[in-house]
């Protein structure tokens, strides 16, 4: 069977990076927003969560949510009911049942369901990736990564992270893992996450931006 029909993956909006004929010109916004970004993380009794935690925390970054879901004392949208009810809304996990987790198109979808401006970029070197992740944090906006943990000739092992800050060679991301859920990678070891065997899913980025 087809590997990319195995994994119900639709191509149909993955853009490739163009390099711009000119230097983009913008002022980069103060980081200390994005310094500050809280993630959410998998309900116990929930698999396959990548997904929507990562929507749940690109939604939050950005102050969309619902008013029925409870607060803590700092205002957040309590974990496991925000991440229920991202799980009704966006109708995710996907990818085959559900049971490997939440396709790229799904992402857009939910994020557009939420009057964001979503683009999905997929098949691109990494080298440009990094350059457009760059650029949206800079913009002060998160980018969600798709990453492989699985071994290069493995069965892929992916997983949706955010990712908030680059410095120093190192890129740190929000995940769905219970307790602590950031990571700090260096670049080699973030490199090697973004890319995959398979050269149409390998350096797949969503990125997401609001008016």
């Amino acid at each position: 069977m087809n590997e990319y029909k195995r994994f119900e993956i639709d191509f149909s909006e993955a853009r490739s990076i163009s390099t711009p004929s000119s230097q983009i010109d913008f002022k980069p916004m103060d980081p200390a927003k994005l310094n500050q970004i809280w993630g959410f993380t998998a309900p116990k009794h929930l698999e396959k969560m990548s997904g929507p935690c990562a929507i749940g925390t690109i939604l939050h970054y950005h102050g969309i949510g619902w008013n029925h879901i409870p607060k803590d004392r700092q205002g957040r949208p309590l974990n496991d009911p925000f991440i229920e009810e991202i799980v009704r809304w966006s109708e995710t996990p996907d990818l085959f049942g559900g049971s490997m987790g939440t396709s790229p198109l799904m992402m857009l979808g939910a994020l557009r369901k939420a009057d964001l401006h979503a683009s999905w970029y997929a098949g691109n070197s990494v080298v440009d990736t990094l350059q457009i992740i760059q650029l949206e944090l800079l913009q002060g906006r998160p980018v969600m990564v798709l990453v492989n943990h699985g071994p290069i000739g493995h069965p892929l092992s992916l997983e949706w992270q955010v990712v908030y800050k680059m410095v120093e060679n190192t890129i740190h991301t929000k995940h769905s893992g219970g307790g602590k859920n950031d990571s700090v990678w260096s670049l080699l070891q973030f490199k090697e996450l973004l890319a995959m065997d398979q050269p149409q899913l390998s350096c797949s980025i969503v990125t997401a931006a609001k008016d």
